[in-house]
């Protein structure tokens, strides 16, 4: 006999790949702009010991302090796409989640129905063995 929910079972297994590999994806992402972030939060940190570090004045010290604010407003935007993709990455993780229960569910269906095919199977070899012992018994045995 065949498992007749196979076809449910290859598309749960092949939802369930493809969620995981967006999990991995949007996980690189968020590791790539955190790198990112630190990065950014060296600079301003670098710009800052550079304005406490020496008497600057004049149109220097404006330049460098536009550059600081620009910085800070890119870092927070850093931080809001980051909010932004933690909250994707938790969606996909709850679908990911779902379609492997999914697929842990039909393979658990197809678990059962080969045990069943297989206690059949072994249930009509036995009954066979049987048929043909007695048989023999009564056609060929010894007496």
């Amino acid at each position: 006999m065949k498992f007749r929910l196979q076809k449910l079972l290859d598309i749960a297994k092949k939802e369930e790949e493809l969620k995981k590999q967006q999990l991995f994806k949007i996980r690189k992402d968020i590791d790539n702009l955190k790198e990112e972030i630190e990065k950014n939060k060296k600079y301003i940190s670098q710009l800052n010991d550079e304005i406490l570090g020496k008497k600057i004045q004049g149109t220097y010290l404006q330049m460098i302090l536009e550059i600081k604010k620009n910085g800070e407003r890119h870092l927070k935007a850093l931080y809001q796409k980051l909010e932004q993709l933690k909250g994707i990455e938790e969606k996909i993780l709850m679908e990911y989640l779902e379609k492997r229960k999914e697929k842990m569910s039909f393979e658990k269906l197809k678990e059962r129905f080969e045990l069943k095919n297989k206690l059949e199977q072994q249930r009509k070899e036995n009954k066979n063995m049987d048929e043909i012992a007695e048989r023999k018994f009564f056609f060929g045995g010894k007496r």
